[in-house]
């Protein structure tokens, strides 16, 4: 697996929370960086930031997956407060082919949200893609969040970029692994500061993303909305 330069090593169990992490708002274009390893807790923070207001969640796939055979399943959908019947997936033959189905989905108001799933350099994706994809979002008012996995940052057009890594979960009684936990960073934001890191736990109550205590354990828990071996999702 190659390291790219805005990879480093996990933030430290003493890496200070902020407050007031801004979300992914609506009308925007928004990118998440992350490691292969890290892709399924991307994914869980993308889907779980779009609004819960009943309508299509949106998902465009790149077909190159670094070879992990992992699908979105219905079971693991429903943990994290998503009907899987909401959820459609468009898999793109080429890069493309992804970002012309991502630019026709992110001018459909009727939609809760957009993710583009893509891996590796994605050439494509320019500032003359990203603007477009900006267009599209300040018309529809949908959030539109491109997923970079295993690809460095570049130049665009995007409102915020982030950064998702997995963290240690705290553990809980009698020594069971605790909740999925992850860094968010945010390397940057169009007219505000960046280089913020929030470290958050997964809540199965609100089912969102919350504040993390500490201290840590040393076990990295995973996110269960995915599953190997299945060549299609399981939405039922």
């Amino acid at each position: 697996m190659s390291v790219h330069p805005f990879v480093g090593p996990a933030p430290a169990a003493s890496a200070p929370v902020k407050p007031g992490m801004p979300g992914l708002c609506p009308g925007q274009l928004h990118e998440l960086h992350a490691h292969a390893q890290d892709w399924a807790s991307a994914l869980a923070f993308a889907l779980t930031a779009a609004p819960d207001n009943r309508a299509p969640l949106v998902l465009v796939r790149s077909p190159r997956r670094a070879g992990l055979p992992l699908q979105p399943y219905g079971e693991g959908l429903a943990a994290l407060g998503i009907d899987p019947s909401r959820l459609l997936i468009v898999v793109a033959p080429d890069e493309m082919a992804l970002l012309r189905a991502g630019l026709e989905a992110a001018r459909c108001p009727g939609l809760s949200a957009l993710i583009v799933e893509s891996w590796g350099k994605l050439a494509a994706y320019d500032l003359t893609a990203s603007r477009r994809l900006v267009l599209a979002a300040e018309r529809s008012g949908l959030p539109v969040i491109v997923l970079r996995l295993d690809a460095s940052p570049r130049a665009s057009a995007a409102h915020s970029r982030w950064l998702i890594r997995n963290l240690p979960s705290l553990p809980q009684a009698a020594n069971a692994p605790g909740q999925p936990t992850i860094a968010i960073e945010l390397l940057r934001q169009r007219g505000g500061p960046a280089g913020q890191i929030w470290q958050r736990e997964w809540n199965d109550a609100d089912k969102a993303f919350r504040d993390r205590p500490a201290p840590l354990s040393g076990a990295v828990v995973p996110f269960p909305a995915l599953r190997t071996g299945d060549p299609h999702p399981r939405v039922a």
